[in-house]
């Protein structure tokens, strides 16, 4: 009728609307997106409250997100906050709507026991044919965002919380602990856990149990690390116990560590996902002294909030990181940043220039470098595509092909790259330009140096490319060697994305120019880096005497151009991935003389 109420919710039609048999204001909404025709879903919950002019007013509660289209909704008649809902993966879901929910886990030994965790502080656990949950543990005062249970044994269960502490507890025996001489367990119950492990000083987001080692568990958060804890001095129906030996900890994410979860295949490997968009595989059996970051993939175009283990068996051979780039680029089509991974080889083919004798096709093939765990936020353990896309360009340096030398010969060009990682486009042009003179460089790291130098070695680069350790900002009388006037040309690719490096990278470049007008200085940047961090760049550069020659956006596997616009929207993550910005630049106070220049 006319003047009726109305709710919307974009994006998503309605398949199915249900009363609550139970309360006279309260409605249930069953919608999928795109019609149903493909997408996910959502189960929305309507007050139907009266209004000013005594219609009733609608107002959406809550929402809950699936991961197909939901197409019937029915309220159960037994119990005034479930419901079932219908999708069209083939899954029939039972809600409670009064719960916020964190997480959940089935047990897989007890086959018909769920539990629940929430934002209240308490564990719930749940058995499919009850209506209600069976029963309730108050394990934290706040957020517990993760319960699991134990594959080991049936009645352990782990939790973990806001307060920094993972718990264990033996579902057998519930205990409680009194809270004060004025309170008692039935008004204010905590359930007391057997095991309590003050694992951080800030939140424990994410936990999970070794599958081969029983009492061995993970957790990480909001510290950034990830810690591997031996529990095994619980002694079950025994006092409430405090402890747990922390035997390994896996630095290296830069933003809190989101999901952790140990690998079905192998008692040592786990992998972590965290809000600095990585994933990361690590083994916590020593290599050459240490626990590993194994793999790294930083492919992902939003948060990571969570992380699974493919449970097809290693016996099939199937490289996870292939998966992974396999899957990104044919369903998605989106193009990594970077690619190889750690203790793995590149192999890197240059096809020349067709109709040029100049250029002949060239194969390299460069180990992965490592770097120490204090180390790891350089991401230095891949092959970056800004360094792929220089080497494919390198002929747009424009370096001229060289005579012999002789006494009217003029000194060979002198080329720096930093930030080399695996070394690409130096081992490229040392290759293609037997008369350069090429010093490769990256942050003094032994592992780093020392991968560097094997691929100059082993791909037969030496006679004219030598590695030089060196840290930004730091003295460059290494770098320069024995002709102080500085370098011709100096590359870098991929090496403007930290925003607290930009003061020393620029000093290192106007330390390392040679002051001559036909100096210059290529970056290349993937414009996942971001517009506002390589404008930055740009200002500070400018402001250190030097300026911008040219400025091109590129794509990376087409042959489009544009001008560099630093206000320009990009269409999201996809669009940034498939963009390189190229600049070159010179000295601003340095120009040619007239001669020169005619």
């Amino acid at each position: 009728m006319q003047g009726s109420p109305q709710i919307q919710t974009p994006g998503f039609a309605h398949y199915a609307v249900a009363w609550s048999p139970f309360h006279t204001n309260r409605i249930a909404l069953a919608s999928s997106a795109n019609f149903g025709l493909v997408g996910n879903g959502r189960l929305h919950l309507v007050s139907a409250n009266q209004g000013p002019s005594g219609l009733p007013s609608l107002a959406v509660e809550k929402y809950y997100e699936t991961q197909d289209g939901l197409y019937d909704v029915a309220w159960s008649e037994i119990h005034e906050n479930q419901l079932v809902t219908a999708s069209g993966d083939g899954s029939i879901r039972l809600w409670d709507v009064m719960i916020n929910v964190f997480s959940v886990d089935w047990s897989n030994i007890k086959k018909d026991t769920f539990a629940s965790s929430s934002w209240d502080g308490t564990v719930k656990l749940w058995n499919p044919e009850r209506p209600r949950s069976v029963s309730t543990l108050q394990a934290h005062h706040s957020c517990v965002y993760q319960a699991l249970f134990s594959p080991h044994q049936p009645d352990l269960l782990a939790t973990c919380s806001t307060d920094g502490t993972m718990k264990i507890f033996d579902l057998r025996s519930p205990s409680y602990l009194t809270t004060g001489p004025n309170t008692n367990t039935f008004t204010n119950p905590i359930t007391a856990p057997v095991l309590t492990v003050p694992a951080s000083g800030t939140e424990i987001l994410t936990l999970d149990w070794n599958k081969y080692r029983p009492m061995t568990l993970a957790t990480a958060g909001v510290d950034k690390m990830t810690k591997v804890w031996d529990c095994r001095m619980i002694k079950l129906n025994d006092q409430p116990q405090v402890g747990g030996i922390c035997e390994t900890q896996l630095p290296g994410h830069e933003y809190a560590v989101r999901k952790v979860q140990w690998s079905p295949h192998r008692p040592d490997v786990l992998a972590t996902a965290s809000y600095d968009m990585t994933c990361r595989v690590w083994t916590t059996a020593p290599l050459q002294g240490r626990s590993q970051l194994l793999q790294i993939n930083d492919q992902h175009s939003e948060f990571v909030v969570g992380c699974a283990w493919s449970l097809y068996d290693e016996g099939e051979n199937v490289d996870a990181e292939d998966i992974m780039f396999d899957a990104l680029q044919t369903i998605f089509d989106l193009k990594p940043i970077s690619v190889g991974s750690l203790a793995s080889s590149f192999v890197y083919s240059y096809h020349g220039i067709e109709g040029s004798e100049q250029y002949t096709p060239r194969t390299i093939t460069l180990d992965t470098p490592d770097t120490k765990a204090a180390n790891w936020h350089l991401h230095a353990s891949a092959v970056w595509v800004s360094s792929i896309y220089l080497a494919d360009h390198i002929s747009e340096l424009g370096i001229p092909v060289q005579t012999p030398q002789s006494p009217d010969t003029p000194s060979p060009l002198r080329v720096l790259e930093l930030g080399a990682s695996a070394g690409l486009p130096s081992i490229l042009l040392a290759k293609l330009h037997p008369d350069l003179s090429i010093t490769v460089s990256d942050y003094p790291d032994e592992a780093l140096i020392s991968t560097l130098s094997r691929n100059v070695e082993s791909n037969k680069a030496g006679q004219n490319c030598r590695v030089v350790p060196y840290a930004w900002g730091a003295d460059p009388t290494p770098l320069i060697g024995d002709a102080g006037d500085g370098f011709d040309l100096i590359l870098a690719a991929d090496t403007l994305w930290n925003s607290d490096l930009h003061k020393i990278f620029i000093d290192s470049l106007t330390t390392t120019l040679k002051r001559a007008p036909s100096s210059r200085i290529h970056l290349i940047a993937g414009l996942h880096t971001g517009r506002y961090t390589i404008q930055a760049v740009l200002a500070r550069a400018q402001a250190s005497d030097l300026e911008i020659d040219t400025i091109i956006e590129r794509e990376v596997d087409g042959n489009r151009e544009r001008p560099w616009c630093a206000d320009r929207f990009d269409d999201g993550d996809q669009e940034r991935r498939q963009w390189v910005v190229w600049v070159k630049l010179r000295w601003a106070s340095v120009k040619a003389t007239p001669s020169a220049q005619s």
